[in-house]
């Protein structure tokens, strides 16, 4: 028989194993990490956790951000200096490789979408401005005012360096943007200064921006600064200015995209400057085999400011006005100059596209009138515009408009909610 000592030693062997054990247990996965401020060597974010950008995080000079297929970067809320964004700065690389399964997706804090999900339930295309958006900084050629071959990009405050784009490389490398969604973003720093949903300042060609989506920003969609990146099929879905903007002599190219949007809160499809000075001046922009969509069938493009290069090959479903900015006082009258001068001498092309109404080219007053003043076009230009402009057949097999939108099926937040 045992005696009572050994019982005692029993339980006692018999807890400290339990306590063995639980101290050797796996902890709770980590599902989540705040990111602030700057990357300053080389990091992998996973897609078993939620990235929380707090203010502005900035991958440095010589640094490498890669984001793997699948993972979620919710920004946290905080307007003017405070305001969430990713920002690339010149000499970095974000390597965002998604695929159509598990796309990349930047979203608000206030989106409730989980890790393994393409979507959340409680966030619409009316809800923008939510946090701030991405910036992709290159050294690519820029055209920026007073003869200066860099600029201090919007979105960012004045005094920041890390804000600074532009420079001699064309083939400047930023990395990989492919299949990646942006939603929900355009905060305010300051009046008039909203973060665009995906930002190029100086963005060179070896960078790959291939199957991207921005969706309900409050600023523009994407919007270029110089540089000669080629952005391919790219969405942009209700956003509440422009779609796209090209600005300081951009000569890279948007092909094979998609642009859906109410004309009642979006401004333009696209809205296109030139250069802004001398010193580089023969950039040419392309915009080609694109579909453009307003449903509220008053869309609108302005080509601006010495707008530069080709708009051909698109599909423009509900546009009401094409307009080529010109000087003109408030009667309309006074003689054609700026991007109308451009299409005269063949340094603007528009040919080849299609709408699905007949119409009517304007020009847009530029002399200060607020607001500025739509002028129809003089019966030589309109006259032309009919050659630029013939009618979509959109009941053929080769549907454009079905066509685009296939690029962004299944993966894209427009097509998961159906608002094509």
């Amino acid at each position: 028989m045992l005696k009572p000592n050994y019982f005692k030693s029993i339980v006692v062997i018999a807890a400290l194993l339990s306590i063995v054990v639980s101290c050797t247990e796996d902890p709770a996965p980590i599902t989540s990490e705040d990111k602030t401020g700057e990357i300053t060597q080389d990091e992998t974010w996973t897609a078993d956790k939620i990235y929380k950008l707090q203010g502005k995080v900035i991958v440095n000079d010589g640094v490498t951000l890669t984001i793997e297929p699948g993972t979620i970067i919710k920004g946290k809320e905080g307007d003017g200096s405070n305001a969430s964004a990713l920002v690339v700065a010149r000499g970095g690389k974000l390597m965002a490789e998604g695929t159509a399964n598990n796309p990349i997706i930047f979203t608000s804090i206030l989106d409730n979408i989980e890790i393994g999900q393409k979507s959340g339930t409680n966030l619409d295309e009316t809800d923008v401005a939510k946090w701030g958006g991405v910036i992709i900084l290159g050294n690519a050629k820029v055209s920026d005012k007073n003869g200066d071959t860099e600029g201090q990009i919007e979105g960012i405050p004045a005094d920041a360096i890390y804000g600074k784009y532009g420079g001699t490389n064309n083939a400047d490398n930023s990395g990989v943007i492919k299949y990646v969604s942006i939603r929900h973003g355009g905060i305010s720093i300051g009046e008039g200064n909203e973060i665009n949903g995906l930002t190029l300042g100086g963005v060179g060609s070896g960078t790959t921006i291939d199957y991207v989506e921005i969706v309900a920003n409050l600023d523009d969609g994407i919007e270029c600064f110089g540089g000669t990146v080629t952005i391919n099929h790219a969405l942009v879905a209700y956003e509440q200015d422009d779609a796209f903007d090209i600005d300081q002599n951009f000569s890279g190219t948007f092909k094979n995209s998609m642009v859906v949007y109410k004309s009642s809160v979006s401004d333009e499809f696209l809205e296109i400057d030139g250069p802004e000075n001398d010193t580089y001046s023969d950039g040419l922009f392309t915009v080609e085999n694109c579909v453009f969509t307003d449903k509220d069938n008053d869309g609108s493009c302005d080509l601006k400011s010495k707008a530069q290069g080709e708009v051909k090959n698109n599909v423009f479903n509900g546009l009401d006005k094409f307009k080529v900015s010109v000087k003109l006082d408030t009667d309309c009258a006074t003689s054609l100059t700026d991007a109308y001068t451009h299409y005269i001498d063949g340094s603007l092309k528009i040919k080849d596209n299609k709408t699905d109404a007949s119409l009517h080219l304007y020009t847009k007053s530029d002399n200060g009138a607020n607001p500025p003043v739509d002028c129809e076009v003089p019966a030589a230009f309109d006259t032309a515009a009919q050659g630029i402009f013939s009618l979509a057949n959109n009941n053929d097999s080769n549907n454009p408009t079905v066509v685009a939108q296939s690029a962004f099926a299944n993966w894209t937040w427009t097509s998961i909610h159906n608002k094509f």
